[in-house]
Parts: C-alpha cells; sequence; structure tokens
C-alpha cells in the first residue's frame, strides 16, 4: 500500500517535471504579472490524446454527461467504460463528503482515476478556497471533460465561476496539447 502511494507520488512528480519541459516552466511568472501566480501548474495527464468521456462510455451518460469530469488517461486507453459507469454509480449513490478531503492530495478524493461532481462539491464543503480547489484539480493528471450541465450543476452548489473556468481550461488544454503543430 505504501509503495502504491509512493509510486504515484513519483509519478506525479515526474509528470510535473515533463509537464515544465512541454510548456517551458518560467521561475519568472512572478515577475512578469501572470495572472495567476498561486496556480500550480496542470499535472501532465492532461495533455494526452484528445479523448472525450464519449470515448469512454459512449452515450450512457447521456446528454448531460453524468458525475464524471475527469479521468486518468489509462481508463480510455484499457476502455474501462464499464468501471467508469460504475464509479458515476459510486458517485450518485454514495459522494464524496468533507472528511473525504483531508487525506487527499487531488481533486481525485477517493483515488479511483476519476474526479467526479460530488468530489469538487466535497472540496468546496470542507472549506477549501477557490484557489485551493483550483490548485487540487491542476495537480490532478486526468483528462477533463465537462458539459454545460455539469458546470450548471457545479454553480448551483456553490462552486464559484472561477472553478469551473479552470476546469474548461483543462479542457481547453487537453485539446491544445494534442493538436498537431505547424
Amino acid at each position: 500500500m505504501a509503495m502504491c502511494v509512493i509510486q504515484k507520488k513519483i509519478g506525479w512528480m515526474i509528470a510535473a517535471i515533463g509537464l515544465c519541459c512541454v510548456t517551458g516552466c518560467d521561475e519568472n511568472a512572478l515577475h512578469r504579472g501572470d495572472p495567476r501566480p498561486d496556480l500550480v501548474a496542470p499535472a501532465l495527464g492532461v495533455l494526452h490524446h484528445n479523448y472525450t468521456m464519449k470515448e469512454l462510455v459512449g452515450d450512457a451518460l447521456g446528454p448531460t454527461g453524468g458525475n464524471i469530469i475527469a479521468a486518468t488517461p489509462e481508463k480510455f486507453e484499457k476502455h474501462m467504460g464499464q468501471e467508469a459507469l460504475a464509479a458515476n454509480s459510486r458517485a450518485d449513490g454514495n459522494p464524496a463528503r468533507p472528511v473525504d478531503v483531508r487525506d487527499a492530495e487531488t481533486a481525485d478524493l477517493n483515488d479511483d482515476g476519476y474526479v467526479t461532481l460530488d468530489e469538487v462539491i466535497a472540496l468546496k464543503q470542507a472549506g477549501l478556497t477557490d484557489t485551493q480547489i483550483m490548485n487540487r484539480l491542476r495537480a490532478t493528471p486526468q483528462v477533463y471533460s465537462l458539459t454545460p450541465h455539469q458546470a450548471d450543476y457545479l454553480t448551483d452548489r456553490g462552486i464559484s465561476h472561477a472553478v469551473v473556468e479552470v476546469i474548461r481550461d483543462l479542457v481547453r488544454l487537453n485539446a491544445a496539447a494534442t493538436q498537431p503543430t505547424v
């Protein structure tokens, strides 16, 4: 168990270093007046093939998108659609609680390889600031997807528009990272 946690932390560190190589880490960002120097760099997990949730679960979650807003690239690569549907159902039947936030380092509170709407809401209910929530989302090396219904669901439950915009940025980052360069 401890070895698995260590391996994941090492993986996240490697992902962050890889992202620095891809995006050009800049220690002078604070000095240039970047608008949000308090945000961490997005984890490398978002920089994979431009996956969509439809590729993972087909039309099973309907036009609203269900509860899943992110999944690890491996879930797509291994065609874990049934597992994703089970995670969606778990989020309905046994939603994340604020107490679950305490031991998690990312937005994937139960460490199942998916970020669900209830996990984002639990971050807010646990008293995290918008910046802390944004950093948890950005530190989660997953491929993000967000439907308009999911965005409304979050804001209707007290998640700020700024947090929803960070999720949209992560969606766009994935799409941009997979576009061919000219």
